[in-house]
């Protein structure tokens, strides 16, 4: 039975592997800064405006915990969708 290891574990792969941490494709951490690829924000942004929401809405709009759920959900997926939006935009600028 073969058993799998990621970067930075020291089980036997059964050949010769490399001793660097970068991953098969060649980057270094996830937002891609040694490969040249586009890089993305952070979870820990999008975890602060979350819970920025929830206090501002709470706070100062009054909304009850459904309501602040769902605005939070909102914000969540219209981060995301900025994200993408520039990271699309960055590559295709890139590739240009």
């Amino acid at each position: 039975m073969t058993s799998v290891s990621g970067p930075g574990s020291t089980g036997s792969t059964g050949g010769a592997g490399s001793t660097d941490s970068t991953d098969s494709m060649g980057s270094t951490d996830s937002t891609g800064s040694s490969t040249g690829e586009v890089k993305t924000l952070p979870f820990v942004v999008t975890l602060v405006v979350s819970v920025a929401t929830v206090f501002v809405c709470g706070e100062f709009f009054g909304f009850p915990w459904w309501l602040r759920l769902i605005t939070v959900v909102v914000v969540g997926l219209a981060l995301e969708a900025a994200n993408q939006a520039v990271g699309r935009a960055r590559a295709r600028r890139k590739a240009l």
